[in-house]
């Protein structure tokens, strides 16, 4: 019964509604703060390249929450999914040039684009199976 009720709140959370584009733009204002804020002093890791993951998860979620807005507006088509992926990685790369140029507490890193794109492209193959069959 538990597990049937986590697949029910998964699926309601996948579902493009009216208000899924007031989570897309609260997201990306986090993904914006965060970019620019000055990073702790030591970082803890777990392991080597976890910050990478979270280039990787942060777009990952962007893409999907934008896509989701897409969906509502019944916007699936191949040109608009394209635009959605040139525009994160657009983001991505600005975000990562204005890190360099406009702070002192963060660095460009050409890996981080590299993580926040493929992040961008997971979301897209996944939509694949979540969304298009459906809408």
């Amino acid at each position: 019964m538990k597990a049937c009720y986590q697949v029910m709140i998964i699926k309601r959370l996948l579902e493009p509604n009216s208000k899924s584009i007031y989570t897309a733009i609260l997201w990306t204002a986090i993904l914006l703060t965060l970019s620019f804020k000055a990073p702790s002093v030591n970082p803890k890791y777990i392991f080597q390249y976890q910050d990478k993951v979270v280039h990787f998860t942060f777009y990952f979620v962007f893409v999907f929450l934008w896509f989701r807005v897409l969906v509502f507006k019944s916007a699936t088509q191949k040109r608009h999914q394209i635009l959605l992926f040139i525009i994160s990685v657009a983001l991505g790369i600005i975000i990562e040039i204005l890190q360099g140029a406009m702070t002192t507490t963060r660095q460009a890193d050409i890996f981080d684009v590299f993580a926040n794109t493929v992040g961008s492209m997971g979301w897209l193959f996944l939509s694949r199976t979540f969304y298009i069959a459906k809408y």
